[in-house]
């Protein structure tokens, strides 16, 4: 399905939409993402920011400062619902939370980063590429996103 994708919060106060294709899509298993989430994994969908559009609602900046970097984080004021964040190192970019697309079972993740600490029974689809730590150049991401297939095809 091409964009825009649509995406909210929980409570429905908040909805946005994504005019464009994501630049990329993968999981990363870091322990610092796993204890942001509460969970096993963080889903990290990379867009440009200026393809992000709220078109109701108002979401707050919430700014979280922990000695590594200032993260900011996009929400709804009412449910706390993460929508994305915007990295203050990359203005040009946002990470969404893929959960908050109403299409979100369209996208597969591309890659898995920070495998050795992946919980043991988080499973990952045969394949798909996965690494141990960090990717040494962010630009593989982005080309495995790329060349990724969609319905049998190869997209470019």
């Amino acid at each position: 399905m091409p964009a825009p994708y649509i995406g909210g919060c929980l409570c429905g106060q908040i909805k946005f939409e994504l005019r464009h294709e994501p630049l990329t899509f993968y999981v990363c298993h870091c322990t610092i993402c796993q204890h942001r989430t509460g969970g096993a994994a963080l889903p990290v969908m990379w867009v440009r920011r200026a393809d992000l559009h709220v078109v109701e609602g108002e979401p707050i900046m919430l700014i979280f400062d922990f000695g590594r970097g200032q993260r900011r984080s996009k929400a709804c004021p009412r449910c706390d619902t993460r929508l994305w964040a915007e990295p203050n190192d990359q203005p040009h970019l946002a990470i969404v939370r893929p959960g908050t697309l109403m299409n979100q079972s369209e996208f597969t993740p591309i890659a898995h980063i920070f495998t050795r600490s992946k919980q043991p029974w988080f499973l990952i689809p045969d394949g798909v590429p996965t690494f141990e730590g960090r990717v040494g150049d962010q630009e593989e991401l982005l080309r495995l996103w790329r060349e990724r297939k969609v319905d049998g095809k190869q997209t470019q």
